[in-house]
């Protein structure tokens, strides 16, 4: 048997159950009065803050519908240029192939990726002063070269017709004895 502490506790979630479900049951009516009359567009006696509102919400909806079906086009008065990328201005992107660091000249290098004017012409410079590159680390002296972007181009180069290690065969096994029974 619960004790009258109990009951009054259990009381008094019974009343909070009942009132919570009557102002659900109370608002869901009238969620449903507020749709439909939205759908219907707003009254004639509607005040004039409730007019403007409505007119800000079909303006930007308007507005919605018009920019997706545009393309966005740059600002006239930016002093710089655009950059767009291959893919959006329809232009396939150049097939990067295992190109030669020690061999390459800047234009070429500057197909790898991450690899722009500057830092094609600090690896031609590099190269030129210390001579050709021997490996992936090698290229890494010069500034600008990380180990993130030298782990993204190791399958993009070669150093002066040897592969890069991605490419390599693997090494001949040994050839087998001859063995004589007699």
């Amino acid at each position: 048997m619960p004790t009258p502490a109990e009951r009054q506790a259990l009381l008094f979630l019974a009343a909070v159950a009942v009132i919570g479900g009557g102002a659900r049951a109370v608002s869901t009516r009238q969620l449903a009065r507020d749709v439909a009359e939205a759908e219907q567009g707003p009254a004639p006696s509607a005040d004039l803050a409730t007019r403007a509102l409505d007119a800000q919400i079909a303006a930007v909806d308007s507005a919605r519908r018009t920019s997706s079906s545009q393309k966005p086009t740059s600002r006239t008065g930016s002093r710089r240029k655009v950059k767009r990328s291959t893919l959006e201005s329809g232009q396939r992107p150049d097939p990067v192939l295992a190109i030669d660091v020690n061999e390459a000249s800047a234009e070429e290098l500057e197909r790898l990726p991450r690899v722009g004017p500057a830092l094609a012409a600090r690896i031609v410079a590099w190269r030129e002063k210390n001579g050709p590159f021997e490996s992936l680390e090698s290229l890494r002296h010069v500034r600008g070269i990380g180990p993130a972007t030298a782990r993204l181009l190791a399958p993009l180069v070669t150093f002066s017709g040897r592969h890069s290690p991605s490419q390599s065969e693997a090494p001949a096994s040994p050839a087998p004895r001859a063995s004589y029974v007699l």
